[in-house]
């Protein structure tokens, strides 16, 4: 789904993309550039995207914006107005850091009210070699399934192909056969939730070039193909709710979306110790740490008050005592969920961490001991960029929402092709009627 550009006002020879994400304790819109080749002083990860790898194009991050989050709770705009100023606050931080206009934004969404159900396409092959159209029928045949009329197409997953009764293939194009078919995975939304989300960003001043679940662009951000291939669990605990995506042979095979975050840690540290929300969020972000064994003891954390309060000294022990036992219980679920679905034997490739909760200390050390499995932090990679943007896993949705954009222009289009992003394939009226991208 696409329908809209943004111009590059900065660079003749570079594209540029926004990626909005519009989370529960923050609105973060991150922007990038297309570059041939790697800047001078590139900090790039090592192990860049295939794709932008073998166009000899590498993906900058010139900036972002960040702002509090507003009418929005567990993913789903509850106020669209205050959603709005959230959304135009961030796009002006993110505007005047980077100089440029921005008016269209690929959008990443989650929240309870995402599923998905499985569907199975089959066409006859015309020609003798089964080409791209050949795929987009099939796929287009086996999105053609029955949905409730609340419920609004987000993506059409592929997730095997078979040709002439030969399974197990990932991509049949070049192949010979007259018989193709495919089984997709079909994720879906609420569609008033959606369209609410459109309508915030349209009354913020922005077109919406693509609404893309969110788990799929922090994995675009954060895991190798490798991995997905062997088994991967990604897990991205955000503010209102935790994401829980299991990639398997290459795709997403499952998700499951648990209704507690950050916000739910802040919570507590706010009853715990009698401050206001404010406060406590600032006193999880900077002395936050979910392993009592790693406190340095009698460490004492000041706590200044936004009201003009004389402030206080805590034992930083007392805030840990209460963020292990939400972390733990957090950790328990995300087993839970895991295990209940036979899952857990096939993360050869263990558990990657991203969201803005995962930067507390012992977050990682946690998660590996409850889930037993190999665990590593996902920092986004493969993009050039400001450390404290790149190297920040709360920045892992955004930057994977530009990446997306930016693989699906560089393969559409090729490295210094066209000047819209995508042609358009649908307006408002229509938004979900075509095939969105994998």
């Amino acid at each position: 789904m696409h329908f809209g550009f943004i111009k590059d006002v900065s660079s003749k020879h570079g594209r540029i993309f926004a990626g909005l994400d519009i989370g529960s304790t923050g609105v973060r819109v991150v922007v990038g550039e297309i570059y041939a080749g790697r800047k001078n002083g590139s900090s790039a990860a090592p192990d860049a995207k295939e794709a932008n790898a073998s166009s000899g194009a590498i993906v900058q991050i010139i900036g972002a914006g960040y702002a509090p989050s507003r009418g929005i709770k567990k993913g789903v705009v509850i106020n669209i107005e205050q959603a709005v100023d959230a959304i135009r606050e961030a796009v002006e931080k993110a505007e005047e850091l980077t100089g440029i206009d921005i008016k269209t934004a690929t959008v990443g969404i989650t929240g309870s009210h995402i599923g998905y159900i499985t569907s199975e396409g089959i066409i006859a092959v015309k020609e003798k070699e089964i080409g791209q159209k050949d795929v987009e029928m099939v796929l287009e045949a086996a999105r053609a399934v029955a949905t409730p009329f609340d419920r609004e197409i987000l993506h059409v997953i592929p997730t095997e192909f078979i040709v002439n009764g030969q399974d197990g293939i990932t991509d049949p194009r070049g192949m010979a056969g007259v018989r193709l078919e495919a089984k997709v995975q079909i994720i879906t939304g609420s569609a008033a939730s959606i369209q609410n989300v459109l309508k915030s960003c349209e009354k913020a001043g922005l077109e919406v070039a693509d609404i893309v679940f969110q788990p799929i662009a922090s994995a675009e951000a954060v895991l190798k193909q490798d991995e997905k291939e062997l088994g991967v669990a990604l897990i991205d605990i955000g503010g209102g709710t935790t994401d829980i995506a299991v990639f398997q042979e290459g795709h997403l095979s499952h998700f499951s979306i648990l209704a507690v975050g950050g916000s739910n840690f802040t919570n507590d540290v706010a009853i715990g110790l009698r401050l206001p929300f404010q406060e406590a969020e600032q006193a999880k972000r900077e002395f936050g740490c979910t392993m009592l064994s790693m406190a340095t003891p009698r460490e004492e954390m000041e706590m200044k008050y936004s009201d003009a309060r004389q402030s206080r000294k805590i034992p930083r022990t007392h805030l840990i005592e209460i963020l292990q036992p939400r972390a733990e219980e957090l950790f328990g679920l995300i087993r839970d969920e895991i295990t209940s679905k036979g899952l857990h034997k096939l993360l050869n490739s263990g558990v990657v961490l991203a969201g803005g909760a995962v930067l507390m200390e012992g977050m990682d050390v946690m998660a590996e001991n409850i889930l037993d499995l190999p665990v590593r932090t996902g920092i986004p990679a493969g993009v050039d960029g400001e450390r404290d943007i790149i190297g920040n896993p709360g920045y892992a949705a955004g930057i994977g929402l530009v990446c997306r954009e930016a693989n699906a222009h560089i393969a559409e289009h090729g490295l210094n092709g066209g000047g819209f992003i995508h042609g358009i394939k649908s307006k408002i009226g229509g938004l979900f009627g075509g095939v969105f991208k994998n």
